[in-house]
Parts: C-alpha cells; structure tokens; sequence
C-alpha cells in the first residue's frame, strides 16, 4: 500500500520568494501542497510543480477562514503549515512610520497567530501535524536600522516556543526556522519600506539604512533553492528539532547571541555604520 501524500500548507508564495521555493521542494519530496497568497497571479509556474493555489490574506480573518475551509474541504486535513508570510520595516526607531509598522507587526506576528488559531486546533484534535514559523536570525539578535521587523521575528520565536509547549500534549509539534541571508526578492521589498523622514535625526546616516535594507542580499548569500532543500529536510524529518537556523551569517548572529551585549553593540555598530558617524553637539 502506498503511503499517504503529506499534505502541507505554505504562506507567502509569490514568486522571488522564499515560500514560492519551499513549495517546490514539498512538491519534489512528494507532497501535496497547497500555496497561498493575497493574488493567485503572483504564484504563477507552481501548478507546473503539482501545487495548488488559494487565496489567502493572514491578515484578514475572514479571508483566513475560507481559504482554509477550502483546503480541507480538498483534502481533508493539514499535516505541516509553514507560515511564511511576511513584511518589512527599515528605518530608525525614532523615524518609524506607524502605519508601516503596525502593517508589518500585523503581517509578521498576527498574521502568523490567525493562521496557528486555524490550523493548530484541528491538528490537536488529530493529534498529529507540524507547524513551522518562519522566523530570522535578527529574531536572535536585533540589529540597527530595522527595529521593527527584527521585533517581529523575535515575537515569531517567542510565539512558537510557547505554542510548542501547549500543543506537545496533543502530539503536534511546534518549531522556528531562522533563516540568514537568503536570496530572494526581500531586499526590494526592505527598501520600499525605508522610513527616513526629511527632519530625520539620522539622515547622515541615510548610505548606511539603505544598505541595511539590502544586506540579506550581499555576494555570497545562499540560494533559496539551496535554503528551501535543506529546510524542508529538516521539516520532513520523523522528529523534527525546535530550532533550525540555516543560511549565510547565520552561524555569526548564533554567536552573537551569546556574546556579553557590550560587545555585540559595538560590533554589529560598526557592522551596520552606527559608529561612524560622531554626533558631536546640536549643532553639528
């Protein structure tokens, strides 16, 4: 008797991201997988790969609601979520634009907590299932220039640790994926996030937020076919771990976590053009 397909539901597949390459990878190991996103038009090629697309908005409860009562309409349960979807916000905290923010506050960590709600109950009635939160190395260790979404992700762990701990009695387990810099389309999107206003405290500081926007992006960092692979071996595996961290620099944020904080400042300060700038009277 063949075994059953795993059935497996990805946020955030638009095309260039890392969640249209996780799709993939589901599919190549032989899932069924239903990827989802605000437009159906912006997950074109999947169905080549065997995916199934729904409409999904996380921040829409409503629409929450019905795509999932479409896919288990379909197929009947959820055995992995991945919930991937997600937004930026770059900028010193002092020049953060609120409604840039709380959109990707409500992206990041709402958006993720209405997709659990959906999807974790069911799994604990079957007492089976796997949800993964994609979370970051800057959830580890926050970095200068983009407050806001490094807060996020460090909610994004937070969350599951807790959910881990609450849905381990039902048999269904809870883990982050922290990725490092991973090629895909997030530095175009970090850099329309840019928050610097004209009256800015910061604006000498301008060549070092843009270049914080595209830093995931540098030469050298891993392909997200590359990451998606690895990840969803990790994923697929019969006991997966709490925490899986891959990805270019993602073994120096490890290390800056456990730096005393000091000297992680001082580095990731001059890392990130934080002290090279001296701000010598009101004046200046």
């Amino acid at each position: 008797m063949s075994q059953e397909k795993k059935v497996v539901v990805v946020t955030g597949c638009s095309q260039g991201g890392i969640g249209y390459n996780l799709c993939e990878q589901f599919a190549a190991q032989g899932c069924r997988v239903f990827a989802t996103a605000r437009r159906i038009e912006a997950m074109s090629g999947l169905e080549a790969f065997g995916c199934e697309k729904v409409k999904l908005d996380v921040t829409d409860e409503a629409s929450i609601k019905a795509a999932f009562e479409e896919i288990y309409a379909k197929a009947g349960h959820v055995d992995i979520l991945v919930n991937n979807a997600g937004a930026h916000a770059i900028g010193a905290l002092l020049d953060t634009d609120m409604k840039m923010a709380r959109r990707c506050l409500d992206v990041n960590i709402f958006g993720t907590l209405g997709v659990c709600k959906e999807v974790g109950r069911r799994m604990a009635e079957r007492r089976s299932g796997t949800i993964v939160n994609i979370g970051s190395v800057v959830g580890y260790v926050a970095t200068p220039w983009a407050g806001i979404y490094c807060l996020s992700k460090a909610a994004i762990h937070s969350m599951t640790d807790a959910l881990r701990m609450e849905l381990a009695p039902f048999g269904v387990h809870a883990m982050v994926v922290a990725p490092g810099s991973i090629k895909s389309n997030i530095g175009d999107v970090a850099t329309a996030s840019i928050s610097l206003p004209e009256d800015s405290l910061f604006t000498r500081f301008r060549k070092s937020i843009e270049t914080r926007a595209t830093s995931s992006q540098a030469p050298g960092c891993t392909p997200t076919d590359v990451f998606a692979k690895n990840v969803v071996n990790a994923v697929m595996k019969p006991r997966p771990r709490n925490y899986f961290t891959y990805g270019r620099l993602s073994t120096i944020f490890l290390i800056f976590y456990h730096l005393p904080a000091w000297l992680k400042d001082t580095i990731l300060s001059r890392m990130l053009g934080v002290s090279k700038v001296k701000i010598s009277s009101k004046n200046d």
